[in-house]
């Protein structure tokens, strides 16, 4: 017997019979109760009712046991009323076994999550909180004490045998004990807003507390168990609203937060350092070097980190911040200040080896930049483009430079003697790379000249000593300098343009005695027919002593330049005519070498004879005769 078709097949006759449950019993003289359990194949008429109940709905006893109308098929009645007793036996033994194993289940589990709420609440108040342990979430203790009392009322209701009374007894305990705990939780539970996070790979952690009364922040490093924290510091600023937390790293949060005074703050929570960093020292020597990001939208491109400062660039726009500007947090991280507001987040990432004794970061190591905001930001990953020796760290240079040559980077001259030793003239070089000429600057053991524009005013640096030691005095600033030249660590000549027109220069020739601290003029030039003297905007001069020197007049076109040669410092020129000729007729500046000149007479700008070669003499008497050598 189908106990469920049989429970169906009597609903549908009911409905048919515009009948409720309730009218069906009364017919029956038995609860509604009894037909829904009926119906829902819970339960079976008693034998004497199959009569009755037919006869209800004007059917035969056959056809309600066939479940089926028109259905006149013989049924031993008393086999099948048994049948469908056995199987509503059946079934509620089996659903007292399922019971009777979720009842166990929860039982077990009310057990477990009791044990181990009463041994957490335990060995936080007799253990943890004597050594200032707090939990993560200041609710959670009444979180742990409401399931305490919820799971030991589950297993007193499971497993203690009560009466009525003991159960209401039961219950009302468990509603008293809540009712306090809950008073208790709202009234002391949420006088801080918690935050707690966790790193991506969750081996580090982070809890904010912020005191909604006060706006006071307390960080807690490093939660135990995910559940209790120790109190580490509080944020130095009080906090107007919510806390913007990153994890820029495994190891290192950014918290960015506005203060009352509605100014935007930063602070960066770091744990541990880096490969090779045994003491704690400044981070921003590691740094050293242009970084450079494969990710050009959205923040700064590239980063030059110098003697300057760090330098950010975005945009085409620069932005330096001075070290003093710099505020360090751990071994990893450093926050940019630009008018005493965050700018940017720089963090070593976790690839980061540090070297022991440069303090370096090794090839290979990345950095992460991020902006500072309220708004969402994009943390970007920079690596070093700046060459790295794998197994030298301690020649490391910020730029390569030739031997005898300069190099301009984010505002900073750097030479070098032998092409390997970079050394960093003192100055702002900012916009000077197209300055320079050939002859305008001087790098030599002797001395080393170059000058600066700065705030209206120019400077000259000079060293001689190979930039041990650097001297820099304020020079004329209306002029342009055509050419510093000299001869010796004292002696020097230099020559300067006030105005030019017309392939017309007027100027000076100056003089120093003193290693370039104090100039006197002693020339104004060459007189052409009339009595002004004048230069020419390509002129260069170049003295061998002190009173024997060169200066050239090449003419606009440059199809021809003329040589003068002075024997008194400056003071007058005379014309030299080595070679008369129409062809050749370009006079450079002689060069020295082993004590003599060289002159080069080429054929100018208009030369196309015999290959447009040059003609050379030579002078072993500082340019008194000259020999032609080819």
């Amino acid at each position: 017997m189908d106990n469920e078709k049989f429970g169906k097949f009597i609903q549908k006759l009911r409905k048919e019979n515009n009948m409720t449950q309730k009218q069906l019993g009364e017919k029956l003289n038995i609860t509604d109760k009894a037909i829904s359990k009926w119906e829902r194949g819970l339960s079976f008429p008693d034998i004497s009712m199959l009569n009755s109940l037919a006869d209800t709905f004007h059917i035969t006893v056959t056809e309600l046991l066939n479940c089926e109308i028109g259905i006149q098929k013989e049924i031993d009645v008393k086999k099948a009323v048994e049948e469908a007793i056995e199987n509503i036996t059946q079934s509620q033994e089996k659903k007292h076994k399922r019971l009777k194993k979720i009842k166990k289940v929860i039982s077990i589990i009310a057990l477990i999550i009791f044990i181990v709420c009463l041994i957490t609440q335990v060995g936080y108040l007799f253990i943890l909180k004597r050594h200032d342990y707090e939990y993560v979430i200041d609710s959670l203790y009444y979180i742990i004490n409401e399931l305490i009392i919820l799971s030991a009322t589950t297993l007193s209701i499971f497993w203690i045998k009560k009466n009525k009374i003991k159960n209401i007894l039961t219950y009302s305990l468990c509603g008293i004990l809540t009712l306090i705990n809950l008073i208790f939780m709202f009234h002391n539970g949420f006088q801080n807003h918690c935050i707690v996070s966790f790193s991506g790979n969750f081996s580090n952690g982070l809890v904010l507390k912020q005191n909604k009364e006060t706006g006071l922040t307390t960080l807690y490093y490093s939660p135990r168990f995910f559940i209790f924290a120790t109190p580490d510091e509080e944020l130095p600023n009080v906090i107007d609203g919510s806390i913007k937390h990153q994890w820029l790293t495994n190891d290192t949060c950014n918290l960015t937060y506005m203060d009352t005074d509605n100014t935007i703050r930063d602070y960066v929570a770091t744990y541990g350092s880096r490969e090779g960093v045994s003491s704690y020292y400044y981070i921003t020597s590691s740094l050293l070097g242009t970084w450079q990001t494969s990710n050009s939208y959205d923040g700064p491109d590239k980063i030059y980190v110098d003697s300057k400062g760090i330098t950010i660039c975005e945009d085409d726009m620069s932005t330096l911040f001075e070290y003093d500007n710099c505020v360090q947090y751990g071994l990893t991280s450093l926050v940019l200040y630009a008018n005493n507001l965050p700018k940017y987040v720089i963090v070593f990432n976790e690839d980061c080896q540090i070297d022991n004794t440069t303090k370096l970061i090794k090839n290979g190591g990345t950095i992460t930049v991020c902006e500072v905001s309220m708004d969402k930001t994009v943390a970007k990953k920079f690596t070093c483009a700046t060459y790295k020796n794998d197994s030298d760290l301690a020649n490391y240079k910020l730029v390569n430079v030739s031997a005898n040559d300069y190099k301009i980077q984010n505002g900073i001259l750097y030479i070098s003697y032998d092409g390997n030793t970079v050394t960093e003239v003192p100055g702002d070089f900012t916009d000077m790379e197209d300055v320079y000429t050939d002859y305008n600057y001087q790098i030599s053991y002797e001395k080393t000249v170059f000058f600066y524009n700065a705030n209206h005013k120019r400077y000259l640096v000079y060293s001689d000593n190979m930039v041990n030691h650097w001297h820099t005095i304020e020079i004329d600033a209306n002029t342009s300098i055509q050419n510093i030249h000299f001869i010796d660590s004292n002696i020097g000549f230099m020559l300067e343009f006030e105005d030019t027109a017309m392939g017309i220069a007027f100027g000076k020739i100056s003089k120093t005695t003193d290693g370039g601290d104090h100039w006197t003029e002693v020339s104004r030039g060459i007189s052409e027919g009339g009595e002004e003297t004048i230069f020419k905007t390509s002129s260069q001069i170049k003295f061998i002593t002190e009173n024997i020197g060169f200066l050239t007049m090449p003419s606009t076109p440059g199809d021809y330049s003329e040589l003068y040669m002075t024997r008194d410092g400056g003071l007058s020129f005379s014309k030299l005519d080595v070679f008369d000729s129409d062809i050749y007729d370009y006079y450079n500046l002689p060069t020295e070498k082993d004590g003599k000149l060289t002159l080069e007479i080429s054929q100018g700008s208009d030369g196309d004879y015999n290959g447009n070669d040059s003609k050379y003499f030579v002078s072993d008497d500082n340019g008194n005769t000259w020999n032609v050598v080819n």
